[in-house]
């Protein structure tokens, strides 16, 4: 039994970096096919998450060009804020909850820009804390991810940050030093077309 779970954690681990919804869509339908009776947690679960990249145009941190805000997560990367659904929530309703608690920054605090819903997807095998507590709740250990994220100006004060216990750091950084600073490519790629947006908005 032991060895069969290793070798269907490392059937689903070789084909989790799958990219393209129509790739993901195949890889399910690919695996649910070569393991039907798989259970919990040695099964796939399929998750989105919403957040936003958060920009600011004030003085000191953000001075003359635009500042993005980062924030640095337990196992070491930097990425934007966001987090999972809520049953009944809309999109934009769980970026601006998970905005606030994972930031302090408020509704009011923020203006959300028109024209711009970026998403990207990624899997992950859980480990560590997480991995203990997926198998306690008897959920998948294999995470394929939807991401989603929108554009916001914080047009209040940006220092006022307080971090959640989920996260260790943050930092408002213009666009090269953000594109440097985060860890992940897919961040990277969704930044650099949320900047090209905010400049073809400025002229």
């Amino acid at each position: 039994m032991i060895l069969a779970h290793v070798v269907l954690e490392r059937s689903i681990s070789a084909v989790m970096g799958v990219r393209s919804e129509y790739d993901e869509l195949l890889f399910y339908v690919t695996f649910m096919r070569q393991f039907p009776n798989v259970m919990a947690p040695y099964c796939v679960a399929l998750e989105k998450s919403v957040g936003a990249m958060l920009f600011c145009h004030r003085q000191g941190d953000c001075a003359d060009e635009a500042a993005y805000l980062l924030i640095k997560y337990p196992h070491g990367h930097w990425e934007f804020p966001r987090g999972h659904v809520e049953d009944g929530e809309s999109e934009l309703e769980t970026a601006y909850r998970e905005i606030q608690e994972e930031t302090n920054i408020v509704e009011s605090q923020l203006v959300v820009l028109e024209g711009f819903r970026e998403t990207f997807s990624f899997g992950y095998r859980a480990r560590g804390g997480e991995r203990v507590s997926r198998i306690k709740q008897n959920r998948c250990l294999f995470i394929r991810k939807r991401a989603v994220f929108f554009l916001a100006e914080v047009i209040s004060d940006p220092d006022s940050i307080l971090l959640s216990d989920e996260h260790t750091d943050h930092v408002w950084l213009p666009y090269a030093a953000a594109q440097q600073k985060l860890t992940h490519g897919n961040a990277r790629r969704i930044l650099k077309k949320a900047h090209k947006h905010l400049l073809s908005l400025h002229g």
